[in-house]
């Protein structure tokens, strides 16, 4: 039956991770201004060869249905939530997903429903809350591997150039070190304004698909003519703090801890 589950929501998930990529959310709980996950672009500068790397190669349809799942599921789980609080009972998976307002999204619903039967369908919901890859790891499309003892150290981050035009980039350097197997996770990178504290912080978030031990190095790039809703660049000082972590950064839920977080910064001229 696991089996069954796992192919029908990998029908349902194939090719949707384009259509979904670069979105915007605002979090009600803390108000960051964040988008949906990408993929970090992580290179080894050891021996040791990247997950992400070799996933690519040898497993990449694997990869592409988690990130997928955690695209997607970033919409349903809050949207299917809602129908179980506000419509209470609910009969049966074709009329609980039918009530979503896209079709991709009844299909991701209808076919994880099906899949896992709807009293399990409705408990995990419930009880993921809106964690993207601890719902996504419960219907086994991302892996779950919990890193024991030391796990990943951040050596090195360094924000260039230290000062940039408004509407110029500055690229944010990381060196880090795998000390032992990850598993899936993100890399969270906020950006805060010193000149302007009460300014609401800016969020990206970097799917990981897990690390095999080794040294390895990151370039984030942040574009300055970004703009949203919520967030606009100006002249003053910016912090950006960097995350590793397994699982969601600041989750409670299983399989989720916070690695190691490094801060640099950069000022924005005019």
């Amino acid at each position: 039956m696991k089996y069954l589950a796992f192919v029908v929501i990998c029908l349902a998930l194939s090719g949707v991770a384009v259509a979904l990529a670069g979105s915007r959310t605002r979090n009600q709980q803390d108000g960051k201004v964040r988008t949906r996950p990408q993929m970090l672009q992580a290179h080894p500068i050891s021996a040791a060869t990247s997950q992400l790397q070799t996933s690519r190669a040898t497993g990449g349809a694997q990869l592409e249905l988690c990130d997928a799942c955690i695209q997607v599921s970033v919409i349903v789980i809050n949207e299917v939530l809602n129908i179980i609080l506000n419509e209470g009972i609910v009969t049966d998976c074709t009329t609980l997903c039918g009530k979503l307002p896209e079709k991709l999204e009844q299909e991701v619903c209808d076919a994880a429903c099906i899949g896992l039967g709807l009293d399990e369908f409705i408990h995990i919901i419930e009880r993921v809350d809106i964690d993207p890859i601890y719902y996504c790891e419960l219907v086994k499309l991302c892996k779950i591997v919990d890193c024991q003892g030391q796990c990943l150290t951040i050596r090195s981050m360094h924000v260039a150039p230290a000062q940039v035009e408004l509407g110029g980039s500055v690229v944010a350097n990381v060196t880090f070190e795998v000390f032992n197997t990850t598993g899936t996770g993100m890399t969270r990178v906020d950006i805060y304004s010193r000149a302007d504290p009460k300014m609401l912080p800016l969020q990206h978030d970097f799917l990981e698909v897990g690390y095999d031990p080794g040294l390895y190095e990151a370039n984030i790039k942040i574009d300055t003519q970004e703009e949203t809703q919520f967030w606009e660049y100006r002249p003053g000082g910016y912090t950006v703090q960097v995350w590793f972590c397994e699982g969601e950064c600041g989750s409670q839920h299983p399989h989720s801890k916070i690695y190691d977080v490094r801060n640099g910064t950069f000022t924005i001229t005019n």
